[in-house]
């Protein structure tokens, strides 16, 4: 069933197996924060059930957006009301990349994940780590920590851009960036990330060490070879590259 996967796709699939669970042709799917559905297409031709949401949908390569937008597939988030636009217990496997850097109320959030995931679901989100060294999206070093003007400025008076700030001013792009990293980006503690999962889920359990041990790419598997002699490699990766959080087994009841 996996064969027309990305390796993207495939990796969390597979991830998922690993953790031992399963995902069968009738499994309902949601893609959280989808983008422009890439994802939920590759899932649908695939034989699973997938569907997605996000604020906004960009035109995605490979994607027909809008004919999965037309259907429902995909569907807008209302960002005032966030309501996720799903019925309650709806789905199997609940899954997210490259979002929850972006959340910016958490309990929110995961309490509408929650509630459309079924009582025996789970979830897996993947975003960056807070301590990353060099932030994903204006590029400026552990500017996820240090965001204040001064330490932007001076960054951008060393050249550095991201791909939508060339031939802008040192002023200009440190302007963007500090807008940009105080409205749009949110990287907590991994304390922190455990307490909001765990006031709604049981079960939160960070598997950096399987999903590199999942990864197709070359070196991801020169890593996951080298983390069984050096076993300190996951702890590193999770602190300073990425979080990998799975959520599952019977959640919180409700008060």
């Amino acid at each position: 069933m996996n064969s027309s996967l990305s390796d993207g796709v495939a990796v969390k699939i597979n991830l998922i197996k690993e953790l031992g669970y399963d995902l069968s042709p009738q499994s309902l799917i949601l893609d959280f924060g989808c983008g422009g559905g890439k994802r939920v297409q590759e899932l649908n031709a695939s034989g699973y059930q997938a569907f997605g949401c996000d604020f906004q949908f960009q035109a995605a390569e490979d994607a027909d957006t809008e004919n999965l937008w037309r259907k429902k597939i995909i569907r807008l988030l209302d960002a005032k009301a966030y309501v996720l636009p799903f019925e309650d217990n709806t789905f199997d496997f609940i899954f997210s990349e490259q979002v929850f850097e972006h959340v910016q109320n958490y309990s929110q959030t995961i309490s509408e994940i929650e509630r459309v995931l079924k009582p025996t679901g789970f979830c897996l989100h993947i975003f960056p780590s807070r301590y990353k060294p060099i932030e994903p999206h204006v590029y400026v070093p552990f500017s996820s920590i240090i965001g204040s003007y001064g330490w932007l400025y001076f960054w951008s008076m060393l050249g550095i851009r991201n791909e939508f700030q060339e031939g802008l001013s040192a002023k200009e792009t440190a302007k963007r960036n500090y807008v940009y990293l105080r409205n749009n980006t949110n990287y907590l503690s991994k304390k922190k990330i455990v307490a909001a999962f765990k006031a709604r889920f049981s079960d939160v359990i960070f598997c950096e060490e399987r999903f590199l041990k999942c990864l197709t790419s070359r070196k991801g598997r020169y890593v996951y070879a080298l983390s069984k002699v050096l076993r300190f490699l996951p702890l590193l990766y999770s602190a300073f590259n990425t979080r990998v959080v799975f959520t599952g087994g019977p959640r919180h009841q409700k008060k």
